[in-house]
């Protein structure tokens, strides 16, 4: 294997802009194929190690991510990510790419899929929770499909951190402001970018019709908006329910959970019973969902 060619940072960048990545995943959504589940191995009160496969006639692929909560006091990146690409019909090896770069362009392009079909098209403000490497690439992404944002709100762990961020993201000459997060959840559109353990955007302060996308929670032990949130009117997709904690954490105390608190996206109702069906959360009459939110 230590033939096989490398797609660093810059060689993924050089094959494929954001609007493109935009692009491929809005077709590749449309058809997704079978579904692979995510392996999650703790590696202790914070850290992580992930595993999420994928199979196509095309190719096979697997990404490894490593999630260790001291290695920003180390100087290295919370993240770190390595993909392996092989043949689909000989599933010998044929590359492997720099993982961290891979989720930060695919990762942001599926949140701008779900917010160029569901966000309101006249959005001008857009919200930032993070100040890490999906945070970037979601204020590129979001300005892709809804190009007159044209006020960017950031708020990170530290005023330090959101000061540094408004000050170096590449914005395309739209107003960054570092922000309170109470303000920042006032935008039209809210990106929730962090591997918080608690609830960073505030209920209260998210406005009815707001677009949130929330990519951080991948597991129940990370969560980006409480139990209230659900009640809301305002518009929340997550990257994926069975791996979202943000959603399925809180859906514990959110009416339409599974009798007995178990979370389940899917819900019950009268005419739901009547017919032996049952509804998702996310409106998709699909079983399993196969709607980008969901999936």
């Amino acid at each position: 294997m230590s033939g096989l060619p490398h797609f660093d940072p810059g060689a993924i960048a050089a094959a494929c802009d954001m609007a493109t990545a935009i692009a491929t995943l809005r077709n590749t959504f449309a058809d997704l194929g079978p579904l692979h589940h995510r392996s999650q191995v703790p590696l202790g009160p914070a850290d992580d190690l992930l595993m999420m496969p994928a199979v196509t006639p095309e190719g096979i692929g697997v990404k490894i991510v490593t999630v260790v909560a001291d290695n920003p006091s180390r100087g290295l990146p919370l993240i770190h990510g390595h993909y392996l690409l092989c043949d689909g019909t000989t599933g010998a090896p044929v590359a492997t790419l720099d993982g961290t770069a891979l989720t930060s362009l695919r990762t942001p392009a599926a949140s701008a899929v779900a917010t160029d079909a569901l966000a309101r098209p006249d959005a001008t403000a857009l919200g930032i929770f993070g100040t890490g490497a999906q945070a970037r690439g979601h204020v590129e992404a979001m300005l892709c499909v809804r190009p007159d944002i044209d006020t960017v709100l950031v708020s990170g762990r530290t005023p330090a951190a959101s000061e540094a961020f408004a000050a170096s993201v590449d914005a395309r000459g739209r107003t960054v402001v570092a922000a309170r997060p109470d303000r920042v959840a006032t935008a039209d559109i809210v990106c929730g970018c962090t591997s918080s353990a608690t609830p960073v955007v505030p209920t209260p302060a998210v406005r009815p019709g707001t677009h949130v996308n929330l990519v951080g929670s991948y597991s129940t032990a990370r969560r980006e908006v409480d139990a209230r949130f659900r009640r809301r009117e305002a518009r929340s997709h997550s990257r994926a329910w069975r791996s979202g904690a943000a959603c399925t954490g809180a859906a514990r105390g959110w009416p339409g959970g599974t009798r007995g608190g178990g979370g389940s996206p899917w819900r019950s109702g009268r005419r739901a019973r009547r017919a032996g069906t049952r509804r998702p959360l996310c409106g998709c009459r699909a079983r399993p969902c196969r709607a980008p939110s969901c999936s």
